[in-house]
């Protein structure tokens, strides 16, 4: 046979097998793009529950606050519930600033600062700003749009607090009293 045809087999043969391997590597690197895909849409979908469940506690607080008459124990328990049920759900909610911004919300609901003179309406009045603070935060997110500027009164409800600058989820504490029985 001439040289020219051990060439051309050569090459196709070396054609044939590089074609190949770039034909198995895109097919695999393909395969991973659609996995990492698939993860981030599942993340979402979490992110997403997660958001519409605090949702729906932000808006059961907001409409204990509206009924009239003081905090009763049993409605303070669950206010606390829900507060500590919002806490957790925002954990699957991949946007920093939002989880603080909802945690700080939720941490000024359930406490009082040391020496606040507000009457249990005002902090009832105040218990619905903050809600619809954080509701409206929320949605943005689920809309995905910029967060909203906080109104007035809730920079007001945050000035009463001797630590205006909560920081992130690592340098808030939640602490719970004693149980006067044992």
């Amino acid at each position: 046979m001439e040289t020219s045809v051990w060439v051309g087999a050569a090459f196709g043969l070396v054609g044939t097998g590089v074609g190949g391997a770039l034909s198995i590597w895109s097919a695999v690197a393909a395969q991973r793009q659609q996995a990492a895909h698939a993860r981030e849409e599942r993340r979402q979908v979490r992110a997403s529950v997660a958001v519409e469940a605090a949702l729906t506690e932000l808006f059961e607080i907001q409409r204990d606050a509206r009924r009239a008459g003081p905090d009763s124990e049993t409605r303070s328990q669950q206010l606390h519930e829900r507060v500590l049920n919002i806490q957790v759900l925002m954990q699957r909610v991949p946007d920093a600033a939002l989880r603080d911004r909802v945690r700080e919300a939720t941490f000024f609901m359930p406490f009082s600062p040391v020496g606040d003179t507000r009457t249990w309406e005002d902090r009832r009045v105040d218990r619905m700003y903050l809600c619809a603070d954080a509701i409206a935060a929320l949605g943005a997110y689920l809309r995905v749009e910029s967060m909203p500027a906080r109104v007035g009164r809730v920079d007001a409800i945050r000035a009463l607090w001797p630590f205006p600058d909560m920081g992130s989820d690592r340098d808030t504490l939640f602490w719970e009293a004693e149980d006067e029985g044992t």
